[in-house]
């Protein structure tokens, strides 16, 4: 008895801090091409849009990246789960394997938290272009490996509350 009341109470304490927004949060496409336009301007790779509480305490945002050129280090962010949706410019990626080397870096100013980087090794190649999506589980070492010039995608993030 005392259990089933002390999985009542937790299930309605879930319930309580599960609570969807009041509204939801929209990236606009002028919001994206207004970023693209600044991070052309200011050479900057990876320049965040929007960020938005969801219920549990986390967080989700979305961010633009423009690469220029290919990654020589590889990264894994410790807590937050990414989503590529290439917008422009195919390359090949490379996630997986492991990271010689790691050096832990703060990324939290981009919404991807505590993470490190390092030499990429081993992982599987594939190559992407427009409109392909790639998932990144947080722990996964990833990295562009090759680009055929620019390549510019959206980044969604997913970081779990501290």
């Amino acid at each position: 008895m005392l259990i089933n009341i002390f999985s009542l109470l937790v299930g309605l304490a879930m319930a309580q801090t599960a609570q969807p927004p009041a509204s939801g949060t929209i990236v606009t496409a002028d919001e994206i091409a207004a970023t693209l336009k600044q991070s052309i301007a200011d050479n900057v790779v990876d320049s965040p849009i929007k960020a938005a509480d969801v219920p549990g305490g986390h967080k989700a945002s979305v961010a633009l990246l423009r690469r220029t050129k290919a990654e020589t280090s590889a990264l894994i962010h410790n807590r937050v789960t990414e989503i590529y949706q290439i917008v422009e410019g195919a390359g090949t990626i490379v996630t997986g394997g492991s990271l010689d080397n790691a050096t832990p870096t703060d990324l939290t100013r981009v919404n991807a938290g505590p993470s490190q980087t390092g030499t990429h090794k081993g992982g599987e190649s594939r190559r992407v272009g427009p409109k392909d999506v790639i998932i990144v589980p947080a722990g996964m070492a990833h990295r562009f490996s090759q680009l055929d010039g620019t390549i510019v995608y959206l980044v969604y993030r997913f970081e779990p509350k501290n």
